[in-house]
């Protein structure tokens, strides 16, 4: 099943959207961002409610910095989208048990090879789209082919994709190329706010592709048949 994540919320409202909708992950962006939260607010936004798991945001933060956020923020894993090396994501895990994601823009060159150096290193690497002197948050695409050079250098860390998701495009991406996880913030606002219509009809897209994905390799599924005929 393709994980979902739906990052930037900085609402009780946007994260009882999320919850509700069946997200996996909920982000919280601790970098330099509009979508910018201290962690110190994450307790309130998620207080009382069922949230999905925390999973924080930075940029080239510092071992002591990235500790003290995860402390302060209850959170069960790191997003890390700068120049972190292999080993000082190894040493995160390490010291928290915690997840820790990398992300990696996609540049097409020789460049894209370096993250072999991070398998053994990470939980999961987040494929998004390159631009210079932007850390994600793009709200563009990226050419998906590229997903099957990453999967060779990384056969056994799972692979997720963002950078430009919409409920328009998020469902070639899952039936075309499989990845394992998907991760949205713009693709799901309005007027940028997080939009809880746009955040279940997301999630309601994915599950719709796995569920053709699942009959299509002969597994009964009653809930996704008329739509998988739409393909």
């Amino acid at each position: 099943m393709t994980r979902i994540k739906i990052c930037g919320l900085q609402t009780r409202e946007a994260v009882r959207a999320a919850a509700e909708a069946g997200a996996d992950f909920i982000g919280f962006v601790f970098a330099r961002s509009k979508r910018q939260v201290p962690p110190e607010q994450v307790g309130e936004l998620t207080h009382g409610l069922a949230a999905p798991r925390r999973i924080g945001v930075f940029v080239d933060e510092s071992l002591e910095s990235l500790l003290a956020a995860g402390k302060a923020a209850a959170l069960d894993g790191f997003q890390l989208h700068g120049a972190e090396s292999p080993a000082l994501c190894r040493e995160l895990k390490e010291q928290t048990g915690k997840l820790v994601w990398k992300a990696w823009p996609v540049r097409f060159d020789e460049a894209d090879a370096q993250i072999r150096y991070y398998r053994g290193a990470v939980d999961a690497v987040l494929l998004d789209t390159y631009h210079p002197g932007a850390a994600g948050g793009t709200g563009r695409t990226f050419p998906w082919r590229g997903i099957a050079r990453f999967r060779e250098w990384l056969p056994d860390v799972p692979i997720f994709v963002a950078g430009g998701l919409t409920v328009d495009n998020v469902g070639e991406l899952v039936d075309e190329y499989r990845p394992d996880g998907v991760d949205v913030s713009s693709g799901v606002e309005s007027n940028g706010a997080k939009d809880a219509d746009k955040i279940k009809r997301f999630i309601e897209r994915v599950r719709e592709r796995d569920g053709c994905y699942r009959m299509k390799k002969g597994v009964s599924e009653n809930t996704a048949g008329s739509s998988c005929l739409k393909r």
